[in-house]
C-alpha cells in the first residue's frame, strides 16, 4: 500500500511525503493518533497533549510488552520505555491507563515530563514540513517551528491546497484540522490507517530484522486462540492416557492441563502448534515469559511433540496438523507416520534455535529451569 486516495482539492502528495525517508517513528504515530481521535471523538480541534499521550500509548505494546527496538535515535520509543521503567504500570496496561499516566506526568515538574514536552515542541510542526518544503529550504532549524506555524495559519485559509491543520493556543495548545481535510480523513479513515500501518511495519522491521510476526506486535494483542492446540493434545491424551510435563515431570490427564508456549508468546505472538506443549497450570505460571533451558528441555520437548504428531497422524486428523505440514514441508499423513525422530528434531531445531538467540538478545530471560512451586532457579 504505497499511495493515498486522491483528491481534486487537497494536496494529498504533501501528506504522503510526510512518510518519505522516515528516520524515526514519530510521524507514523502522530498521524495514527490524529486518525484515532477523529474516529473516537469526531472533532476537528485536538489538544496536542492528548495526541502525544495517545502516541505513547500506541508505542507502549511494541516497546514495553513485545520489546521491539525502535532504533537508537528514536526518542519516542526511548521515552515510552522510560515511562514504563518509572511507573508501576504493567506491560499489558490498557490504552486509557497509559494515556492518563502520561497526562499526569505532564502536570508534574520532572525529567520525564520534560522529555514528553520535547515531543510536543517538535512533532506537530515537523510533520507539516513537506507542505512547505520549498519555503523552508535553507532556514535555520531554530526558526523552522515558527515559520511552519505562520505558514500553516496562512495556508489554512486558502480555498485551494489548504494545509492539513493549523495551530491554536487557547484554551490550550491544540491543532485544528481543516474542514476539507477533516472530511477527507473521515471518508478514508480505514485506508489511511492501513497506509500508515503498512509503512510503520516496514520501519519497525528494519530495526528488528529477524524478529517474527512484527505486524501483530504493533497493537494490543487480541485473545489467544488455543482451541486447535487443545484439540491436538486431547487426541494425544486419548491415546497415551497421561502425559509427563517436560519441566516438572508431573503427570497430566486430559481433564487437567494447560498449554505452554515453549518460545514465549510475547516473543512469537502466534499460537502455532509446534511451539505449544502441555504443562500443569502452576508450572506454566512459573515459567511465564522466560526462555527454557534448551540443554535440559529441548529433547523432552521434541520427544513429546514427535509422539503427539505421530498419534494425530495415525488418527487421521489432517486439520490438526496444518502447522506441522508447513514446518516439515511434507505432503501427506503417511509422511508423518514414516518420519524419523532425527528428521523431525532437525526441522524443529532449525526453526526454534535461531529464534531463541533473537529472543535472548531482546532481553527475554534465558536458561529457565523449574525448581519448584515458585519456578525459581
Amino acid at each position: 500500500m504505497d499511495s493515498l486516495p486522491v483528491s481534486n482539492s487537497l494536496p494529498v502528495q504533501y501528506l504522503a511525503a510526510s512518510f518519505d525517508n522516515v528516520t524515526n517513528s514519530y510521524k507514523f504515530y502522530w498521524f495514527l493518533s490524529i486518525l484515532e481521535h477523529i474516529h473516537h471523538k469526531q472533532t476537528r480541534v485536538i489538544p496536542v497533549q492528548q495526541l502525544i499521550a495517545r502516541m505513547i500509548a500506541n508505542v507502549w505494546y511494541p516497546t514495553n510488552y513485545f520489546r521491539l527496538s525502535f532504533g537508537k535515535q528514536d526518542r519516542l520509543g526511548a521515552i515510552t520505555i522510560n515511562i514504563g521503567a518509572q511507573t508501576s504500570l504493567p506491560a499489558d496496561s490498557k490504552q486509557n491507563q497509559i494515556i492518563d499516566t502520561v497526562l499526569e506526568f505532564l502536570r508534574q515538574d520532572s525529567l520525564v515530563a520534560q522529555n514528553i514536552e520535547s515531543l510536543q515542541a517538535y512533532v506537530p510542526y515537523r510533520f507539516l514540513r513537506p507542505f512547505f518544503a520549498g519555503e523552508l529550504r535553507g532556514i535555520k532549524d531554530t526558526l523552522v517551528n515558527s515559520r511552519i506555524e505562520s505558514m500553516a495559519r496562512e495556508a489554512y485559509s486558502k480555498d485551494k491546497n489548504p494545509c492539513l491543520y493549523k495551530f491554536i493556543s487557547s484554551p490550550e495548545t491544540a491543532i485544528e484540522i481543516h474542514p476539507a481535510w477533516f472530511e477527507y480523513l473521515k471518508q478514508h479513515l480505514s485506508i489511511l490507517t492501513g497506509f500508515c500501518m503498512w509503512n510503520l511495519v516496514g520501519y519497525i522491521q528494519k530495526n528488528n530484522p529477524n524478529v517474527p510476526n512484527i505486524s501483530s506486535k504493533l497493537i494490543e494483542p487480541s485473545q489467544r486462540d488455543l482451541k486447535a492446540a487443545r484439540e491436538f493434545w486431547k487426541v494425544a491424551f486419548d491415546k497415551l492416557g497421561t502425559v509427563s510435563c517436560i519441566y516438572s515431570e508431573q503427570q497430566m490427564t486430559k481433564s487437567q492441563f494447560s498449554l505452554d508456549h515453549f518460545l514465549p508468546w510475547r516473543f512469537v505472538a502466534h499460537d502455532l502448534l509446534w511451539n505449544i506443549i502441555p504443562s500443569p497450570k502452576n508450572v506454566n505460571s512459573a515459567k511465564s515469559d522466560n526462555l527454557p533451558d534448551t540443554g535440559k528441555y529441548f529433547e523432552k520437548f521434541t520427544d513429546a511433540q514427535y509422539k503427539a504428531v505421530k498419534i494425530v497422524a495415525q488418527e487421521k486428523k489432517p486439520a490438526l496438523l496444518e502447522d506441522y505440514f508447513l514446518l516439515t514441508k511434507v505432503s501427506s499423513l503417511d509422511d508423518f507416520e514414516s518420519m524419523s525422530y532425527e528428521n523431525f528434531r532437525t526441522m524443529l531445531s532449525d526453526t526454534i534455535s535461531p529464534q531463541f538467540q533473537i529472543a535472548e538478545n531482546m532481553g527475554f530471560l534465558s536458561r529457565w529451569i523449574y525448581r519448584g512451586e515458585d519456578g525459581s532457579r
